[in-house]
């Protein structure tokens, strides 16, 4: 699930410290590192928030679909509807196994999360006749994770979750994901690294 990296619609918590242009630039590299990982896990669709003409969207060279309106619920129903994974495009670090995991513990549960630290989930995978979990849920919160849980076993839903993750939205995200990638072999989120690379200090996106 993707939005189009447009100047001042992508990344807004991170604009005052990046400036419009740099927030876009974040996202796009995020985008296409979580995008060449995701490739390696099998058939990928990539679920468009934003113009399926854009240029970006048309060089992604991957089947490309418009994502439902609504809430980030309504979304996530449409893009599972057939059942799989939905992974976001704000965890470039994201392990290709993390994702392995949640397809291989999808075979025997109606539902997978790994949750993310900031209360919400990095990916969710769930089958149609689970997509139920994804109603009544507080979006963006501290608790959207652990509501989500609550909702699934309301439902006689019992998930797998696999282990906690992390995403970029915050300042101290960002300074967290520099020193992550410090510790990283060199071929993990290669286009975000060399963006953060190319900006020593962040503020010069200004």
């Amino acid at each position: 699930m993707a939005k189009v990296p447009s100047p001042g619609r992508v990344k807004t918590r991170l604009i005052p410290h990046l400036g419009e242009n740099g927030a876009a630039a974040l996202c796009r590299a995020m985008s296409e590192d979580v995008l060449a990982m995701v490739r390696g896990a099998g058939p990928t669709v990539v679920a468009v928030d934003g113009d399926l003409d854009d240029p970006w969207v048309r060089g992604l060279g991957l089947p490309v679909e418009a994502q439902a309106s609504g809430d980030l619920g309504a979304r996530l129903r449409h893009a599972l509807r057939e059942g799989g994974v939905a992974v976001g495009t704000d965890s470039p670090t994201l392990p290709l196994s993390l994702l392995q995991d949640a397809h291989a513990r999808l075979e025997g549960s109606p539902a997978v999360f790994a949750p993310a630290f900031d209360g919400g989930y990095v990916l969710v995978g769930a089958w149609p006749d689970a997509l139920g979990i994804f109603t009544g849920i507080p979006w963006s919160a501290p608790d959207t994770f652990a509501a989500s849980v609550e909702r699934a076993r309301s439902l006689g839903i019992l998930p797998a979750v696999l282990p906690f993750w992390y995403d970029i939205d915050t300042v101290a995200d960002l300074a967290f994901l520099r020193a992550h990638l410090r510790a990283l072999p060199p071929a993990t989120a290669p286009r975000t690294r060399a963006l953060l690379q190319d900006l020593p200090d962040a503020a010069a996106l200004r």
